[in-house]
């Protein structure tokens, strides 16, 4: 991240909750801002989540630099989707990829080269989502909520778990993007939202 100490960069991923969230779209016309936006608890706003491409996403800081890419290879609405990710450098950091539909509460597979993660939800239908690392300990958990219900925007609460590492915590952010791409978007009939 630059040797950068103080920066947002370095800040996005050592704090100890972020929320996730769809910015406000304008209800008649089609919506071409962030997709998403990554703030702080206290509200203030770390980076923005943009479209580079269809199903392809790059998390900026508030400066423009690349931070985090999110890239869905293959599958669908349809299919098991599949995710590379990427530093903001674009230098692979691993895949996701979600299990297939016999596990209920399975929500993802992340694996990098240091080690695996994995989302379940603590209840078939639960909202809240605990992220283990390959020897089951606690990396940190994910709340889900709809912001808005009148619009159907998203929130998600990213908390990690205090004694997570930095590239833990940074691909809790990343399965959080997946997972949003995976409910909102492959979900669309249509296959993109606007």
């Amino acid at each position: 991240m630059g040797g950068e100490e103080a920066g947002p960069v370095h800040e996005l991923f050592t704090l100890g909750t972020l929320i996730l969230s769809e910015p406000k779209r304008p209800v008649l016309r089609r919506y071409r801002g962030p997709r998403m936006q990554v703030a702080a608890e206290d509200g203030r706003v770390l980076a923005h989540l943009h479209e580079r491409g269809t199903f392809s996403y790059v998390l900026q800081d508030l400066e423009g630099r690349s931070v985090l890419g999110v890239d869905l290879v293959s599958g669908g609405a349809i299919t098991r989707p599949r995710f590379r990710l990427t530093d903001g450098d674009g230098r692979p950091l691993g895949e996701a990829h979600a299990p297939g539909r016999v596990n209920r509460t399975r929500l993802l597979d992340l694996r990098t080269g240091s080690g695996a993660l994995r989302l379940t939800r603590t209840a078939v239908m639960g909202r809240t989502w605990l992220v283990e690392d390959d020897l089951d300990r606690a990396v940190g958990r994910v709340t889900v909520s709809t912001w808005r219900s009148m619009d159907g925007l998203q929130r998600y609460q990213v908390e990690p778990d205090p004694r997570a590492e930095s590239e833990q915590r940074r691909l809790l952010v990343a399965a959080t993007v997946c997972l949003q791409v995976i409910r909102r978007w492959l979900a669309a009939p249509y296959g993109t939202a606007a």
